[in-house]
């Protein structure tokens, strides 16, 4: 595959940012998380109605105005824990690939996919200085693949796909009232495509839980270690269909599980079970858990920032994938609304502060003998719905691929209830986990065939 980008720019809100906000403070939890991107990469096939040049300039025309209600994401970080929304922009490429979408799609390589993204972060620190960044790549096919990035210091998964979710609402809004383009865009595949959502103000959490302004991002002795990645790595696409899932459960609950395991636990202990096989050693697992429904009241919904808790649970190599579905059901049932309610508590930062520190201290309690794994859970995020008026996303894929010993999970695209889990290993390592029999025969690799 060989790329060439065409051309760079800053996207600018389409009306600037008043005066009285443009000292935007983050929260105290943001003010724990370093300054990397989480990249999505949105793939969409061809349509017949619209041209790569009319998506392009229709994208920038809507960025420009969802920024107008995002305005902190077209700014620049001045301190730890402040942004100063001065509208500079958000950073904009358009990149042509010589390839075909569905060729590097059906057969995805870590260091192809990459070169997707605006910015390659190892995971723990970026030199980038825009706080959003989108790279538009257009496909020999007339397929494109829609990068968005935004730095971790200000937002999370679920952040990111409130903006994306507002984005596409900005977008659709646009074209309605573009008659060309509506013209273009009556067709009957695209009748009835994705229901236009509420336009939602931006809400911030930092309004909730404001910054202490005393974190010290000195790195520590004691931190969760994350290091460039030095040897090739090799990305794969599981497939868990609904049955399969079935399957999975019937299993357990002869092997004696008598808990309400959800799908993402049984599939996260198989697959943790398979990398402590690859690796050949005893694991800990990370798990951070998004809490913006437990803590009581919820937040809304689309509340922007990062909110979440970590939590982590540790194998054998010898434990078998049934009795590790306990343990990450223990794990992830730690984070429940007593112990998040202590967020709201005068040692609130505190309490963030200690949550982060311990996965770190528990990992170098192991000593060296041991591997970490990161598992993301993105199931119920709505990113397939993210049609910007000319269809919606035939696949998706979270791009953490300068990272690895990581996971990710989606919801299935084409299963429903099922779910897809992109897997980032080294390349020999890859090689072992895949040939677990019961992961073969709980998955499918041929699934990712049948995006035609």
């Amino acid at each position: 595959m060989q790329i060439s980008k065409i051309c760079e720019e800053l996207i600018k809100p389409s009306s600037p940012t008043p005066h009285e906000l443009r000292d935007h403070k983050i929260s105290f939890i943001d003010e724990r998380i370093p300054h990397s991107s989480i990249p999505l990469i949105l793939f969409f096939k061809k349509n017949e109605n619209i041209t790569q040049s009319q998506i392009c300039s229709h994208l920038k025309s809507s960025l420009s105005q969802t920024l107008t209600q995002f305005y902190p994401l077209a700014g620049r970080m001045k301190s730890q824990y402040s942004i100063d929304c001065n509208d500079e922009g958000a950073y904009y490429q358009e990149s042509q690939v010589d390839a075909s979408l569905l060729d590097i799609i059906k057969n995805p390589k870590s260091n192809e996919l990459v070169q997707l993204t605006p910015y390659n972060s190892n995971g723990s620190s970026s030199n980038f200085q825009e706080l959003l960044a989108i790279q538009v790549n257009l496909f020999n096919c007339g397929g494109i693949a829609i990068s968005i990035s935004i730095s971790h210091k200000i937002g999370d998964g679920s952040s990111l796909c409130t903006l994306i979710i507002n984005w596409c609402t900005t977008s659709e809004r646009l074209i309605r009232s573009n008659t060309h383009l509506s013209i273009f865009l009556k067709s009957p595949s695209n009748t009835g495509a994705n229901k236009v959502r509420e336009h939602s103000n931006f809400v911030s959490i930092s309004s909730t839980f404001p910054p202490r302004g005393i974190c010290d991002d000195t790195p520590k002795e004691k931190c969760i270690p994350i290091h460039p990645v030095a040897e090739n790595l090799a990305v794969k696409r599981f497939i868990f269909t609904s049955s399969n899932i079935a399957k999975m459960k019937a299993k357990l609950i002869n092997w004696g599980y008598n808990e309400n395991a959800t799908r993402v636990e049984v599939i996260l202990a198989l697959l943790w079970k398979c990398f402590m096989s690859a690796k050949g050693c005893n694991s800990v697992a990370i798990i951070p858990v998004n809490i913006r429904q437990i803590i009581v009241p919820p937040l809304n919904e689309n509340s922007f920032g990062n909110f979440f808790l970590v939590t982590s649970c540790i194998a054998s190599v010898e434990n078998e994938w049934c009795s590790m579905v306990g343990k990450i059901n223990s794990a992830i049932r730690r984070i429940d609304g007593n112990y998040v309610e202590k967020i709201r508590g005068e040692d609130g930062f505190e309490f963030v502060n200690s949550n982060f520190k311990q996965v770190g201290e528990l990992i170098m309690s192991q000593g060296d003998d041991i591997r970490v794994l990161r598992i993301s859970s993105w199931c119920k995020f709505p990113i397939y719905e993210a049609n910007f008026g000319w269809g919606e996303p035939i696949l998706t894929i979270v791009a953490f691929l300068g990272v690895k010993d990581n996971i990710v999970l989606l919801d299935s695209k084409e299963f429903l209830g099922g779910i897809e889990a992109w897997v980032v290993m080294a390349d020999q390592e890859m090689t072992l986990f895949e040939q677990d029999e019961e992961l073969q025969d709980f998955t499918s690799l041929d699934a990712i065939g049948d995006l035609n």
